[in-house]
């Protein structure tokens, strides 16, 4: 998967606009981003990647960046 495959299945689990989601920018930029949006990312997670993704996990995420880098 390309990391533009990964911004856009990124805006769709987050509802967010597309093409509006940067791989540098702060999660605090990000209008979607809230507690609704953590929850439906671990889901994804583990849906698409198989990937178990903690609390602390989602806390640690900082960057769309650093989202992208668990869908690998």
């Amino acid at each position: 998967m390309t990391e533009q495959e990964k911004i856009a299945l990124l805006e769709e689990t987050l509802d967010a606009e597309e093409g509006s989601l940067k791989a540098d920018m702060e999660l605090t930029e990000v209008e979607e981003y809230d507690s609704m949006a953590k929850l439906s990312i671990i889901v994804m997670m583990e849906d698409e990647f198989g990937k178990k993704l903690s609390a602390d996990d989602v806390r640690a995420f900082k960057t769309v960046g650093d989202i992208l880098k668990w869908m690998e």
